[in-house]
């Protein structure tokens, strides 16, 4: 079941899942934070096997700040998170969509990495592909994503552990790949 309108709105505050002016009436905004990793051209000829465990830093930038606006080039893609803290309840499961408006440009915020574990607390990282044939700019903290939060049919045992949870408080996260 999904979380929506008042019920969404007393669940946000009373577990303080996010900063209260991210509440819509069926989800809740994801802005674009200030900072995003995008993928070296230099590393483009090489070729990654999915299992294998290439060092992220050799295949991206690094980190670099929005000044004021995200200018995506057709084609381009980078990873970023979003401006504000989640903190997702035990019980619930969050689902993330790209904003219809910056959808019908052909701009894709989840490469279908849209979902945030029962217990997740940090930045939600984002990854962002520019598929039209145009120049895109997103502004640093536009609404460009929204959460929608699923009941579960129980609580996790435990918070969100995986591999992304210690830097889910620092912003964008990379692929990391274990051993």
């Amino acid at each position: 079941m999904i979380t929506i309108d008042r019920n969404l709105e007393q669940l946000a505050s009373q577990y303080e899942i996010c900063d209260k002016s991210l509440f819509d009436e069926f989800s809740l905004k994801i802005q674009l934070g200030h900072s995003y990793y995008e993928p070296l051209t230099s590393a483009a000829d090489q070729r990654l096997v999915y299992g294998s465990h290439p060092e992220p830093m050799t295949l991206f930038s690094e980190c670099k700040n929005i000044p004021q606006n995200l200018v995506l080039k057709a084609g381009q893609q980078v990873i970023t998170s979003s401006k504000h803290l989640y903190k997702i309840p035990l019980d619930y499961f969050g689902l993330v969509q790209t904003k219809g408006t910056l959808a019908r440009l052909f701009v894709q915020v989840t490469c279908n990495d849209g979902q945030v574990e029962p217990g997740f607390d940090g930045y939600v990282t984002l990854e962002i592909i520019n598929m039209s044939p145009w120049t895109i700019e997103i502004p640093a903290g536009s609404d460009i994503a929204q959460i929608y939060l699923i009941k579960c049919s129980s609580s996790a045992i435990q918070a969100y552990h995986g591999r992304y949870a210690d830097e889910a408080k620092k912003g964008p996260t990379l692929a990391v790949f274990r051993k």
